[in-house]
Formats: C-alpha cells, sequence, structure tokens
C-alpha cells in the first residue's frame, strides 16, 4: 500500500495497534515477536510467532539484572541486543533478510536509517527507554514528521487508537530494521541446529556489564534467588514497583519456556536419531518446568489483577495467596528463592540433553 503524505508527515498506513493484554500478534505475547512480526506481516513475509522466537532464540532468553530488584530487565526479551546479536543473526540469515541495529548513542544514524526504511514501506521495531514507565517497551516505527523531527508509530496501550503515536526519536534505546533480501536462506535443520547452539551459549553466558549489570542465562536465577532474600521488602513504600518488576520477568520467562516446547516441536523432524531423542527429552523438561511453575504461581492479568491488588499469586496446598504475603517473611522469601532455583535445575537438564547434540 502507498505511502501516506500529509505535509511533512509520512507514513506507513494500516499498521494494526499494539494493545496489552491478549495473546494475538497485536497484544503482549513476546514484544520483540509480536512487533516484529507484525512488521514482517506488512511486508508479505509470514512466519509463526513459534518460528521466529525459536529461531532468534527469544524462546530460550533469560536476562535479569544481577545487582538490583529495581529494574524492568528482563520485562522484555532482547531489551539490550548485544546479549542477542546472534540469534537476531540466526533469525535474519533463516528469512534470507539482512538487518542492522541502531543504537541511541548515534542519532542521526538512527533517524536516517529508520527514515529510509518508512520510505521503502518497511515499519521498524524499536525500543523505547524514555520515559522510565515505557523503559523496554518494543514499538514500531510506522512514519515520521520530517519538520518536528519526530516519529510516528505504535506503542503499547490498554486502549485501541486507530492514530499513530509521536514518538521522540531522543526516547528511543535502539531500533532493528529489516534489510533487503539475500538469496541465502538457511535450510531449518541449519537454522535450528544454529538456534540451539546459540541457546545454549547463551545459557552459559553469566554476568555482563553494560547499562545495567545483567545477570544471563542459569546465573539470573542464582542472582535473582539471592536478591529476594537479601533485598525483597514487602512493607517498602514503593513494593509495588518491585513486585511489577518481578512480574514483568516471570511473566516473560513462562512465555520463552512455552515457546521452547512449541519450537522443539516444530523443529524434532529435522534430526535422525539419537539426536530427535535428546530434543524430546529437552521439550519434556519444559513442560515438568512449565507445570511446576504452574503448580505454585499464577499470574493473573486484567480485571482480576486488579480486584487482587497483584498480578502474582503464591499457591500453598492448593490455595492462592497475594505473592506480597509470602514476602512478608524470611521462610517465604526462602521459599520462592527455591522456587528459583528449582526452575534453573530444570534449565540444566534441558541443556544437558541439548548439548547432545553438537
Amino acid at each position: 500500500m502507498p505511502l501516506t503524505n500529509n505535509s511533512d508527515k509520512t507514513s506507513i498506513p494500516n499498521i494494526p495497534p499494539l494493545i496489552w493484554g491478549g495473546l494475538d500478534d497485536k497484544t503482549d505475547d513476546l514484544l520483540v515477536i509480536s512487533t516484529l512480526k507484525l512488521c514482517l506481516d506488512h511486508i508479505g513475509e509470514k512466519y509463526s510467532k513459534v518460528y521466529l522466537a525459536g529461531t532468534s532464540c527469544a524462546a530460550f532468553y533469560t536476562g535479569w539484572r544481577a545487582d538490583s530488584l529495581w529494574s524492568g530487565m528482563g520485562g522484555a526479551a532482547f531489551m539490550f541486543p548485544d546479549s542477542a546479536k546472534p540469534g537476531i543473526a540466526n533469525l535474519f540469515k533463516s528469512i534470507s533478510r539482512s538487518y542492522s541495529i541502531i543504537k541511541k548513542e548515534n542519532p542521526e544514524s538512527l533517524w536516517q536509517t529508520a527514515v529510509q526504511s518508512i520510505d521503502d514501506d518497511k515499519p521498524v521495531v524499536c525500543v523505547e527507554w524514555e520515559p522510565v514507565e515505557e523503559r523496554g517497551h518494543f514499538a514500531i516505527l510506522t512514519g515520521y514528521d520530517n519538520n518536528k523531527k519526530n516519529f510516528l508509530g505504535r506503542i503499547y496501550s490498554f486502549e485501541y487508537s486507530k492514530e499513530y503515536s509521536v514518538i521522540n526519536p531522543a526516547n528511543l534505546h535502539y531500533i532493528l530494521v529489516i534489510g533487503e533480501k539475500t538469496g541465502e536462506e538457511l535450510p531449518l535443520h541449519k537454522s535450528a541446529s544454529n538456534a540451539l547452539q546459540f541457546a545454549i551459549r547463551m545459557s552459559e553466558t553469566g554476568i555482563q556489564p553494560g547499562e545495567e549489570k545483567g545477570a544471563y542465562g542459569l546465573s539470573a536465577y542464582d542472582t535473582q534467588a539471592k536478591l529476594i532474600v537479601d533485598e525483597m521488602d514487602a512493607e517498602h513504600k514503593d513494593y509495588g514497583l518491585i513486585e511489577h518488576f518481578l512480574f514483568w520477568r516471570l511473566d516473560v520467562l513462562y512465555l520463552c519456556r512455552k515457546y521452547a516446547i512449541l519450537y522443539l516441536d516444530e523443529i524434532v523432524d529435522e534430526f535422525d536419531e539419537p539426536k530427535k531423542d535428546y530434543i524430546l527429552k529437552a521439550r519434556d523438561v519444559y513442560k515438568e518446568f512449565i507445570k511446576y511453575f504452574d503448580d505454585n504461581l499464577k499470574i493473573v492479568f486484567g480485571k482480576d489483577a486488579e480486584g487482587l491488588g497483584t498480578n502474582l499469586l503464591w499457591v500453598v496446598n492448593g490455595k492462592s495467596q497475594p505473592i506480597k504475603e509470602f514476602f512478608s517473611n524470611s521462610k517465604g522469601k526462602k521459599q520462592f528463592a527455591d522456587f528459583l532455583l528449582t526452575l534453573k535445575n530444570f534449565e540444566v537438564g534441558a541443556y544437558n540433553n541439548l548439548r547432545k547434540l553438537f
């Protein structure tokens, strides 16, 4: 569809809104996957979210702040692109496309590259950084105002809006730009092998410096468990924000591993025995991960969360209680830390099987 030009404004029409609170292409499933899928859909390239999540390794991602609970880090897979470059590269090789990532440190290049992509009728995935309450949210750049030097686009909202939002380029963390066709599409077997090898590497990343000191892969569980015991304070005046950050991390973790199960199911037939068996065993470990999660923690949304005053319910003897009550004493905090470390042990079991592939 042709671009819409109105005075100094240029925009790509008919990009769907991004709505919090659902599980389809327009909502908050995995932000990087939802936004990227909408952009690819617009240029006529239809890929399932399972394929995108698995091939990019978002399905296997864990990255939480290593030294503080006061962070939304981990509330979106690939908030910091350097930790995800091999997975992103594998995805774009697999769909026979080039790509570029441009960070806020290069504002002129960021503006020019995004404008060119929009002029080429290709919307742009981006990550917001300011204001703080939107930090880490993915968005889609769909247009620009050449006079005011602002972008137009889709940002996450609880309400449908026909109009595009104004997005200040200075408020962005980075952009992910879909490039040209390369003509070198990877076979599914090779693409899947690359994804699983990078997933294993991600699990071993450990603590990395950056704008926020991050604990990636298995180390994230260890640091988070310790922080819960040492720093979680249910009486803190801003406890609600700490809990919101925790909810965000755990929701993303849960969604990622559900995608891991679906992706392993999708690629298993690309491998011969005994490798096929290792993939199925890893998948089954992730199914145990999800069951254990469900047996101990419930994540609630929307009106249910508003009525309860929380998004997180801890399950004790089949009965649910707001997680804040559980964090009000050292015993509860220790039990939650043990919950995280048990999730880590499931991950170790899954990766032990995946390592046998290589």
